[in-house]
């Protein structure tokens, strides 16, 4: 049996294909009973889908361009072809956490001086509703009412751990004051509580694979060095939010025991 995986997402998607490639490159056995097509658009080009009689379909002309240029020729995602769907980034990033707490902390943290102070579960409820205004979670919604074919996501990867001491013109959005203060574990699991939550009636939630996570809310540098947007221009060095083909292949590791426990594939080793 082969699955036919329908793997969709904005730029984060070039670090999974770049781990497929090598998957098939080094011929890694079993792994030839699934068959991906890679969907996607940069930025937040996904807005610019529609669903049309069971497909997903650009509505504007760059966005058919990138569909047709990352699936090998297809313009729009018919959902009957699929038997499971993968969507990677969508804008679910760690950069939402960290804003909230640049002015609010919940008991348990340290660094909570000049902050509003809040309960936990307050702190989780709200967060779990911010992921929910991600583009992750509307296609993920959008699937779940078209089609019952298991959804899984990926969010975006917390940014390369040199952002902390990132250079003049590199965003800041607060690692290094949260690592500092002891709290990146902490706002790194209520990420995942947060976004799992969000996600959890529509999709299953695969997290960033831990062996990859650096201080609970970065990325080890190694997964970002000569790491390519793919689909929207070449990353690494000045550009800490995307990784490389070895996290491409940590990724497809974490992928596989959700997909084998929500499809059934054959000859897939674990």
């Amino acid at each position: 049996m082969t699955l036919r995986l329908c793997v969709i997402g904005n730029s984060h998607i070039g670090a999974i294909k770049l781990g497929w490639d090598r998957l098939m490159a080094e011929a890694v056995p079993g792994w030839d009973a699934i068959e991906p097509t890679f969907f996607g658009a940069p930025s937040d080009g996904m807005r610019h889908v529609a669903l049309q009689d069971g497909a997903l379909v650009p509505t504007r002309q760059k966005i058919t361009s990138h569909f047709r240029q990352l699936s090998g020729g297809y313009d729009r995602i018919d959902l009957a072809r699929f038997d499971a769907f993968l969507l990677i980034g969508l804008n679910m990033s760690s950069k939402r956490i960290l804003r909230f707490y640049k002015s609010h902390a919940w008991v348990g943290l340290s660094g909570t001086a000049g902050k509003t102070l809040v309960h936990p579960a307050f702190a989780e409820a709200f967060l779990t509703e911010r992921y929910r205004s991600t583009q992750l979670f509307e296609h993920a919604e959008r699937l779940r009412g078209a089609t019952d074919k298991p959804v899984l996501a990926l969010a975006e990867p917390h940014w390369a751990d040199w952002a902390r001491q990132a250079p003049e013109g590199v965003s800041d959005y607060g690692w290094d004051k949260a690592i500092r203060a002891g709290d990146g574990p902490a706002i790194g699991e209520m990420f995942l509580r947060a976004v799992g939550a969000a996600l959890a009636p529509h999709a299953i939630f695969v997290p960033q694979p831990p062996e990859t996570v650096a201080d609970g809310v970065t990325t080890r540098g190694a997964y970002n060095k000569e790491a390519s947007r793919l689909i929207s221009g070449e990353g690494g060095g000045t550009d800490a939010s995307h990784m490389n083909a070895d996290f491409g292949l940590a990724c497809w590791a974490a992928i596989h025991p959700a997909l084998t426990a929500a499809c059934d594939i054959e000859g897939v080793p674990a």
